[in-house]
């Protein structure tokens, strides 16, 4: 049970790295892909912009759909690391109790 709990945890950790990582690949990527020289949002609709411009303008897009993932993974790990900690805590009181 514990070795199960512990590989559960680390699976959570590691994929709330691979989502806050996600957010600047994905953003490059699709500049990559889609660049043009143009953004669009500005106050005329449709400007001319720098590669890195995009860029950061892709990945404010892609941190709606990566973020919110991102905290549900963070708190489930930072609740079943809680759980671990006072389970190991209760464990070594009746340790000490013998």
């Amino acid at each position: 049970m514990n070795k199960t709990f512990r590989i559960i945890k680390l699976t959570f950790l590691a994929l709330g790295i691979l989502l806050l990582l996600a957010i600047p690949i994905v953003g490059l990527t699709s500049t990559a892909l889609t660049y043009h020289g143009i953004c669009y949002g500005f106050t005329d609709g449709q400007a001319q912009c720098s590669w890195m411009a995009y860029a950061s303008n892709e990945m404010f897009w892609a941190s709606f759909i990566f973020v919110p993932l991102l905290f549900l993974a963070s708190i489930a790990w930072l609740i079943m690391a809680a759980v671990q900690f006072f389970m190991e805590m209760k464990q070594k009181r009746k340790m000490n109790e013998r």
